[in-house]
């Protein structure tokens, strides 16, 4: 996998305004370091090093995937598809690009500077009600283990009230998702400031700094922050049990030119899963998150076990869950963002690839 410099990246993106402060020169690096910053396990490693790797063609097709922040449960698609070799066994080999919002990721799609992009669907949604020509051809994570991780003197949400909250952007999935568990605490818009911050990372080093009061943490940060003191005052799943939170989102106009590209990235995709869900690559996958996300082994085995053993967020084929998907959807008309009557899952999604991907594998 080659991880694109910040310099690179927003050359691709097409402006450098769309990373944001994670390419402003002399940006000085948060606590952790902003995974965004450098490519994830120091020295980039290329998918012909994997141990596992069959023997690779002579030539490989770069696939380019945009993501936001480099936390864990990217992964089966972003490790350990790459460092495992299931990439390159199908003749591709890994550009990631890095990026601070959802919103961006599906712009950078939208206009093609990425082949794809494992993003929160709410964003993706909302561009294709506008008209940008996009499609979800597979899921990536079916629950959202966000931590609401705030300041030592918040005890409750209506502590949050006229308190500044961090999010990735104003109109991202966690920013919906926000939205909802203050509402279930009887806070409305308007009572509390969201503030975008960017990732996981920049949200952590804004919690970290008391720039914010509070605000939503994936793994490992979650448990690196609350080690430090901080603490936790809710899960969204506890207000969202079922959710779909990443799918692979590509441009219809490049899939369907290139369906033989994406349908190999998809049969690695499923190779990855079923690697994850293997007990017996169970330590080897906590080293990765280790690896990838700079964390120690104790927090990595944390975040594995919540993922695998208590909310199995990945699929094992690559579905997408359609009630997770109508929880999106009817989430998005509760907010006001889709009108009624509320369009079905179906109108987003083209299962047709992945078909096509199972089939053959």
């Amino acid at each position: 996998m080659r991880s694109l410099s910040c310099s690179r990246r927003a050359f691709l993106l097409g402006l450098s305004a769309l990373l944001g402060p994670a390419c402003a020169p002399g940006a000085a690096p948060a606590a952790p370091p902003a995974p965004s910053k450098a490519p994830a396990g120091g020295a980039a490693p290329t998918a012909s090093t994997a141990s596992s790797a069959p023997t690779q063609p002579a030539a490989l097709e770069t696939l380019t995937s945009i993501q936001v922040s480099i936390t864990g449960n990217y992964l089966p698609f972003a490790y350990v598809a790459d460092k495992k070799g299931f990439y390159a066994r199908h003749g591709l080999t890994l550009e990631l690009i890095v990026t601070d919002s959802t919103s961006k990721a599906v712009q950078a799609v939208t206009g093609g500077s990425a082949d794809l992009s494992w993003t929160a669907p709410d964003a993706a949604i909302l561009a294709m009600e506008q008209g940008a020509p996009l499609t979800m051809v597979a899921g990536g994570q079916n629950a959202i283990p966000y931590s609401l991780i705030v300041q030592l003197a918040i005890k409750s949400f209506d502590d949050l009230r006229g308190k500044s909250v961090a999010s990735s952007s104003l109109t991202s999935g966690a920013t919906v998702i926000l939205r909802k568990m203050m509402s279930a605490n009887g806070l409305r818009d308007g009572d509390y400031d969201i503030i975008p911050a960017g990732g996981t990372a920049e949200r952590y080093a804004a919690i970290r700094s008391g720039a914010v009061a509070g605000g939503l943490l994936l793994q490992p940060e979650d448990y690196m922050i609350i080690a430090e003191g901080f603490p936790r005052l809710a899960y969204a799943t506890d207000y969202i049990p079922k959710y779909q939170w990443i799918t692979m989102l590509v441009n219809k106009n490049w899939a369907g030119p290139n369906e033989d590209k994406l349908v190999r990235a998809l049969r690695a995709m499923n190779d990855a899963y079923h690697w994850v869900y293997d007990p017996a690559n169970r330590n080897e996958a906590i080293g990765l998150i280790v690896e990838t996300t700079k964390t120690t082994e104790a927090m990595a085995r944390q975040t594995f076990e919540l993922y695998v053993d208590q909310l199995k967020i990945w699929p094992m084929n690559g579905e997408i869950d359609d009630d997770a998907m109508r929880a999106v959807i009817e989430l998005l008309g509760e907010l006001g963002q889709l009108n009624p009557p509320l369009p079905d899952p179906s109108r987003y999604i083209d299962p047709s690839y992945l078909r096509k991907a199972t089939a053959s594998s």
